[in-house]
């Protein structure tokens, strides 16, 4: 009898999924400090045309769903992260080489988690900060942990449809 022994992808090029959820982690926790240190909170800064720097807090969600509820959602919200987080390691460390860009594609989302999860903790919010607008339409304010689990999320999709 043979036993068979299981190979994960994610076991054997483990550094380089590492390297990106640390890479976008560190970007994001670095610029949400930098707009802690330089900008008032409801402060505006004009970037380009359609982008402005905008200081503000998220209680609450992606589009700050319960933001007004008091302060439970913190805990809600910040375990619902930590499990989501512990799905996403478990589905990485299961997908196989041929898997490649869905590894991508959950390292993003897991570090993009992981980014607001440190807020949520650490200071009872989520900071935003990039404000993109197209004459008078304003996309809702997020941050570079939102933009990772977006394009991760546009990623997972894309390769959902291609196979």
């Amino acid at each position: 009898m043979f036993l068979y022994k299981k190979k994960y992808y994610f076991q054997k090029n483990y550094w380089i999924y590492i390297t990106i959820i640390i890479f976008i982690i560190t970007i994001d926790f670095y610029s949400k400090k930098w707009i802690l240190n330089n900008l008032n909170i409801y402060e505006k800064q004009k970037i380009f045309l359609i982008l402005n720097i905008f200081h503000v807090h998220n209680f609450g969600a992606a589009f700050n769903i319960l933001s007004d509820q008091g302060g439970w959602q913190k805990y809600f919200l910040s375990i619902f992260s930590i499990v989501i987080i512990l799905i996403i390691c478990s589905k990485i460390i299961k997908l196989k080489k041929i898997d490649k860009n869905k590894i991508y594609s959950y390292s993003m989302i897991l570090a993009g988690a992981i980014g607001n999860l440190i807020d949520r903790i650490y200071y009872g919010f989520v900071i935003d900060f990039i404000d993109l607008h197209i004459k008078h339409y304003h996309f809702p304010t997020f941050n570079i942990a939102d933009c990772s689990i977006f394009f991760g999320m546009i990623i997972l999709i894309k390769n959902s449809y291609s196979n």
